[in-house]
């Protein structure tokens, strides 16, 4: 379906004043197919094509004719028909307003009433995703070494485990910037690291400052809230995004 067909089909429907509930009653089908012609994301087949034409008062020629050259009209049919061979191996779930999801065997997708997609999950993880992972294992690894290293060598069992904390904080920040999104970094850990870093590690236990340091805490709410608001002022849809 080229888009210059999918425009004359809406023009036609909006002529002869019928919605796309109304127009898919007509044809016995349901209004998402309706709106995936009007897309041109899918093709009548030659039966509703016919109805089409008797309902609007056209031939087909009028209805099927354009401007477009061969080449595009068989790219359009090619991406169609990879998209059809796709729904095959896909279930989708349709709700009363027209939003869906549609599950294949690699994702799923979320779409509102109007077709657009607003939310896409992988199943299978990314390369960076995986990564990722080798990073944060090969951190891991190296803060046990750490505090084995300073529990034998400086006697640090009791609080050298604060290192375990640095390995999640590096690879938040790096997924922040690999999004584009602050507020993917790990400010939970960031803060936690460093209360106890503070009380336990650089001045030792006897420095008395676990009063005082709690109020660390209170960035864990302030930075979120401060990027949050300036994700939703940019339009950023963080559960798109993941």
């Amino acid at each position: 379906m080229t888009i210059e067909i999918a425009d004359r089909l809406i023009k036609l429907r909006k002529k002869h004043g019928y919605s796309q509930e109304e127009l898919a009653d007509k044809l016995g089908l349901s209004r998402q197919a309706v709106s995936k012609w009007e897309r041109a994301e899918a093709s009548p087949d030659t039966d509703n094509l016919i109805c089409l034409a008797k309902l609007y008062g056209v031939s087909l020629d009028e209805l099927l004719s354009t401007n477009e050259d061969v080449e595009t009209i068989v790219k359009e049919q090619i991406k169609e028909d990879k998209e059809d061979n796709e729904n095959r191996d896909s279930i989708t779930l349709t709700d009363e307003d027209g939003s869906k999801v549609v599950i294949t065997n690699h994702n799923f997708n979320c779409y509102d009433e109007n077709g657009k997609r607003i939310k896409r999950s992988n199943f299978h993880k990314d390369r960076f995703s995986m990564i990722l992972d080798i990073v944060d294992a090969a951190l891991s690894f190296l803060a046990l070494l750490t505090y084995i290293f300073l529990g034998v060598f400086l006697n640090m069992w009791a609080n050298g485990w604060v290192f375990f904390f640095i390995p999640e904080i590096i690879c938040s920040i790096i997924r922040a910037i690999r999004k584009k999104n602050p507020n993917k970094v790990n400010m939970a850990f960031i803060s936690l690291f460093t209360f106890f870093f503070v009380c336990m590690v650089l001045p030792g236990m006897s420095a008395h400052l676990w009063h005082p340091m709690w109020v660390i805490f209170l960035a864990i709410p302030a930075y979120h809230t401060i990027f949050g608001s300036i994700n939703r002022i940019r339009g950023k849809n963080e559960e798109e995004e993941d």
